[in-house]
């Protein structure tokens, strides 16, 4: 047995039928908005940028083993090095200084030197931005990092 509805129900039904429907253009056309995207980095800009982390992943894995985050903090020269990229404190500091202004003590060059991500932005801004990959001299040497900041200056 089919129930029909009442006649007087049927106005209720198509209006909330057209309130749950969203027949908005009743009322006049309707705004749409669309939301803008920047456009992401060219395939040369990305082939950089990929070849940049790979430098500085060669250069954390010859002065520590390694890269990316560790479990331990990382000590080498006696303690005088720290992280994977084998900073001293004042390095640190004089650096972090000179990039940002900011204001380290030692103990505190010396944590963030153990955190890789905040070690590896520093590299970053020694090697290319400042151009001073001697810091690390063996692994310079060894790794050819101005031989290979040439080709990536080519790119």
């Amino acid at each position: 047995m089919v129930i029909a509805p009442r006649a007087s129900a049927f106005p209720l039904l198509v209006a909330a039928a057209l309130g749950v429907g969203g027949c908005a253009n009743l009322f006049g056309p309707r705004s749409t908005e669309v939301a803008a995207v920047a456009p992401g980095p060219t395939a040369r800009e990305q082939e950089i940028e990929d070849r940049k982390q790979q430098l500085l992943q060669q250069l954390a894995t010859c002065e520590s083993g390694s890269w990316g985050p560790q479990p331990k903090p990382i000590y080498g020269g006696r303690g005088a090095y720290h992280g994977r990229f084998q900073f001293t404190p004042r390095t640190y500091v004089t650096y972090a200084r000179r990039r940002d202004g900011t204001v380290l003590t030692l103990k505190e060059a010396a944590e963030q030197a153990q955190n890789y991500d905040q070690a590896a932005s520093l590299a970053w801004y020694m090697i290319y931005e400042l151009e001073e990959p001697w810091h690390w001299p063996l692994c310079s040497r060894k790794l050819g990092i101005p031989a290979q900041l040439r080709q990536i200056k080519q790119l």
